[in-house]
C-alpha cells in the first residue's frame, strides 16, 4: 500500500510541474499569439540548454555524495554549486545573437535558473517535496499574474518576469531548506567536474536524444511554428514522462529483484501502456484543438501517440541495464538514436515541417527501443 502511495505522490509531483509549464505556454499563446510568444520560447529553449550544461550532472552525483558522507552535506552542496558556477561565462554567448538588453536579461535568467535548479539534490535527499510544490506554485502565480496583467507583449519584460519568478522561488527554497542556518563554504573543486562527468554525459546524450528536434525547429522554423511545436512536444513529453514517474518508486525494488520479477514488471507496463497513451493522446488533442485551436492535422496526434508508446516499453529494460552496470550501452543507444533523429529531422523538416520532425521522432524512438531491448537480451 505504501508503495502505491509513493508512486501516486511521485507521479503527481512530476506531472504537476509539467502541467504548470504547459499551462504557461497555452495562456501565453492565447493572450499574445503564437508569433510573439514564440520569441520568448526561443529564449527559454536556449536558456534551458545552457543551464543544463551548468548543472553538469550535479543531482545524481550529489545524492550519491550525500549518502556516502551525510555529515558533509552542505560542504558538498556549496562546493559543487560554486564550482559549477565557473561555467556561467558560457551564457555570454547571448551577447552575440540578441540585442544587448535581451542578452543581459537572458544571462540573468540563466544565473537565477542555475541557482534554483541546484536545490534539486537537497530536495530529493531530504524529501522536501512539499516545499518544492509550494515554490513551483509561487512561480506559476507570478508568471500567470504577468501574463494577465501586462497589456502589451514585450519580450524583455517577460524575460524579467521569469527572472522574478526564479528569484522568489530560490529565496523561498533557501529559507524552507534551512540553508540560512548553515555555514556557506566557498570552496572551489575542479575535481568535481571529473567526478560528475559520467552523470553529465549520460544526461547530455539523453537530452540530445529527446530534444534535438525541438532545437532544430527552434532554429529553422518561424516563431509561430515554434509555439505550435513547443505546445505539442510539451504535451506528449508530459505523457511519456508518466512512465518514469510511475517506475521511480520501484527503482530500489528493481535493483534488488531477480529477472523473473523484472519480466513481470515489463509485462505489467505493456498492459497499461496502450490505454494510458491512447487516453492521454485524446486529451492532448481535445486541449490543443478544441481549446487552444492550433489547427494541426489529426495525423500529427496519431504520430505523437505512436512516438509516446516506446517510453513505456523501454523504461524497465533501461533500469535493468543500469542494474547490471551497463550504463555505457544506454549511452551508446542515446548517441546512435540522436544522430539518426538529427539526420532524419533535417531531411524531413524543410519539406514536411512539424509533421516531418514528428515522423523522425517516432522512428527514432522505436529504433531506440529496439536497440535497448537487444542490449538487454545480450546481457542476460
Amino acid at each position: 500500500m505504501n508503495k502505491l502511495v509513493n508512486i501516486g505522490v511521485n507521479v503527481f509531483r512530476g506531472i504537476l510541474f509539467s502541467i504548470l509549464n504547459f499551462l504557461v505556454v497555452i495562456l501565453g499563446v492565447k493572450f499574445y499569439g503564437k508569433n510573439d510568444w514564440g520569441t520568448l520560447i526561443n529564449i527559454i529553449i536556449w536558456v534551458s540548454l545552457i543551464v543544463f550544461v551548468l548543472n553538469w550532472g550535479n543531482k545524481d552525483y550529489l545524492i550519491r555524495k550525500f549518502s556516502q558522507e551525510p555529515s558533509k552535506i552542505y560542504n558538498a552542496f556549496y562546493s559543487n554549486l560554486f564550482s559549477r558556477s565557473l561555467l556561467i561565462f558560457i551564457s555570454l554567448v547571448f551577447l552575440f545573437f540578441f540585442p544587448i538588453a535581451i542578452a543581459l536579461t537572458s544571462i540573468l535568467l540563466v544565473i537565477l535558473t542555475h541557482f534554483y535548479n541546484s536545490f534539486e539534490s537537497l530536495i530529493i535527499f531530504k524529501q522536501k517535496f512539499k516545499e518544492q510544490l509550494i515554490a513551483e506554485a509561487i512561480g506559476f502565480c507570478i508568471i500567470l499574474t504577468g501574463i494577465i496583467g501586462l497589456k502589451n507583449y514585450n519580450l524583455e519584460q517577460f524575460i524579467e518576469l521569469y527572472c522574478l519568478s526564479f528569484l522568489v522561488k530560490s529565496i523561498y527554497l533557501f529559507v524552507a531548506l534551512g540553508l540560512w542556518k548553515e555555514k556557506v563554504t566557498f570552496t572551489i573543486s575542479i575535481s568535481q567536474f571529473k567526478s560528475s562527468l559520467p552523470f553529465f554525459i549520460l544526461g547530455l546524450s539523453g537530452m540530445i536524444n529527446s530534444k534535438i528536434d525541438l532545437y532544430l525547429v527552434n532554429t529553422f522554423l518561424p516563431s509561430g511554428k515554434i509555439s505550435d511545436y513547443q505546445l505539442l512536444t510539451s504535451a506528449f513529453l508530459m505523457l511519456q514522462s508518466l512512465s518514469i514517474f510511475i517506475v521511480a518508486p520501484l527503482n530500489k525494488t528493481i535493483y534488488r529483484s531477480n529477472q523473473k520479477i523484472i519480466d513481470n514488471l515489463k509485462i505489467l507496463f505493456k498492459k497499461f501502456a496502450i490505454p494510458i497513451v491512447s487516453i492521454g493522446s485524446v486529451c492532448i488533442w481535445l486541449v490543443l484543438e478544441k481549446w487552444v485551436k492550433l489547427g494541426l492535422g489529426l495525423e500529427i496526434y496519431l504520430i505523437g501517440l505512436l512516438a509516446s508508446l516506446p517510453a513505456f516499453y523501454n523504461v524497465i529494460p533501461i533500469l535493468n541495464l543500469y542494474k547490471k552496470n551497463h550504463e555505457k550501452k544506454v549511452l551508446i543507444s542515446n548517441i546512435i538514436t540522436a544522430i539518426i533523429n538529427t539526420i532524419l529531422s533535417l531531411l524531413l523538416l524543410e519539406k514536411f515541417g512539424i509533421l516531418g520532425v514528428l515522423i523522425s521522432v517516432c522512428i527514432s524512438q522505436w529504433l531506440y527501443l529496439i536497440i535497448i531491448k537487444r542490449y538487454e537480451i545480450s546481457t542476460s
